[in-house]
């Protein structure tokens, strides 16, 4: 098992740099563990205690916004992989509880590093702790690009112009081909949106009808 939790990690950005021996020393450090999440289980329950950071190997992850109770929880982003869950909870010792609940999207395999060892190591002379606090800081420049991203989404001011400002962002990703796949099903995407379903679906139904997109299932296809 130890063989195999190596290979995992030597596929993640987050040990980019390191070779065999460095990776299975980390490991053993940071305590770590692969966990397989199936659809719809729940990851980290929004007010526990955050003490693990969980790399994803395989999968993606979908982060809620607490809200009270009887609320429906708001879909703020989603974690796919090379991306870090908990990450900028390593650089905030003061918060200590997980903010949000995180529910496994589709069935997704984590490395689960210990969060307060990883701390320590940081502070440490290894050299390939280095390294790996440099590939923590992009891998954190890139969430918080996304994050940024969505912003832009959400300040679109209307719904056909969030649905075309989100399908460029993605179409800008794939490289500019005009075809988008969704990472969502059109319920998630309404929520990670900020509207209703219906009122997506008149958006797109519209954007359709003026020849700027069509799609099937949730392959878009987008002409604008």
């Amino acid at each position: 098992m130890k063989f195999k939790l190596e290979e995992i990690a030597a596929c993640l950005a987050l040990f980019r740099g390191l070779n065999r021996e460095e990776i299975g020393e980390v490991l053993y450090k940071l305590n770590a563990v692969t966990k397989l999440y199936r659809k719809g289980e729940i990851v980290v329950h929004a007010g526990f205690e955050a003490n693990r950071l969980m790399v994803v190997s395989s999968g993606h992850l979908h982060v809620y916004a607490a809200s009270g109770e009887g609320e429906p929880q708001l879909l703020v982003r989603q974690i796919g992989v090379d991306e870090v869950l908990g990450l900028w909870i390593l650089h905030m010792p003061e918060v200590a509880c997980w903010p949000g609940t995180v529910v496994a999207a589709e069935e997704s395999l984590l490395v689960s590093l210990d969060l307060e060892q990883f701390r320590r190591a940081v502070a440490s002379s290894e050299s390939y702790f280095a390294r790996m606090t440099a590939n923590s800081a992009k891998i954190l420049s890139r969430e918080l690009f996304s994050t940024w991203r969505k912003l832009m989404v959400m300040d679109a001011p209307t719904i056909e112009a969030k649905v075309k400002t989100y399908l460029s962002e993605l179409d800008s990703e794939g490289g500019h081909t005009g075809v988008v796949t969704i990472p969502f099903d059109r319920e998630r995407m309404a929520e990670f949106l900020g509207v209703t379903r219906p009122s997506l679906s008149r958006a797109i139904g519209r954007l359709r009808d003026e020849g700027q997109l069509t799609w099937r299932k949730n392959v878009f296809k987008i002409n604008f």
